[in-house]
């Protein structure tokens, strides 16, 4: 897999409610925010967040939209781990994008790592996309039909 950087992004909440986590460790945290990107994907985010906690970690599943230069918007989806001991990320991120200048976005899978500040509900990351770069052969079946160890 080749990583090839897309932008780095500063998150920041300005709405937070965080429900601890319970005798079995799970919680929920519900948060809103903006985010300015920068790089080869620039604008401004406002994005929404739903993160279940558990075992130290939270688990984001956010939801938002990015106003690019020029005024087309990008809606993203994200997704990943964020140790909430030691202040790292990881993230994935996927687009949706109707205009010419952004639509190559529908076909990226990017990934994300970089930093969590709890105390200042803030992250900032740096995502890059995934392209194949490993395209084994995969040997023909065998006379029965079954798979071939290679």
């Amino acid at each position: 897999m080749r990583l090839d950087p897309l932008c780095d992004v500063t998150w920041q909440y300005d709405l937070l409610h965080e429900l601890q986590p319970s005798e079995r460790g799970d919680g929920r945290v519900y948060g809103q925010g903006v985010g300015t990107f920068t790089g080869r994907l620039a604008g401004q985010a406002r994005w929404s967040n739903f993160p279940r906690l558990r075992g130290g970690f939270a688990y984001p599943d956010a939801r938002g939209a990015i106003q690019v230069e020029g005024g087309a918007t990008v809606l993203f989806t994200l997704t990943g781990m964020s140790s909430l001991t030691n202040g790292s990320g990881v993230h994935v991120l996927t687009f949706e994008a109707e205009d010419d200048d952004h639509r190559w976005l529908n076909d990226v899978i990017a990934v994300g790592e970089g930093s969590i500040d709890r105390e200042r509900a803030a992250l900032s990351m740096r995502y890059y996309v995934c392209l194949v770069d490993h395209l084994p052969g995969i040997a023909p079946p065998g006379p029965d039909g079954s798979a071939v160890a290679p």
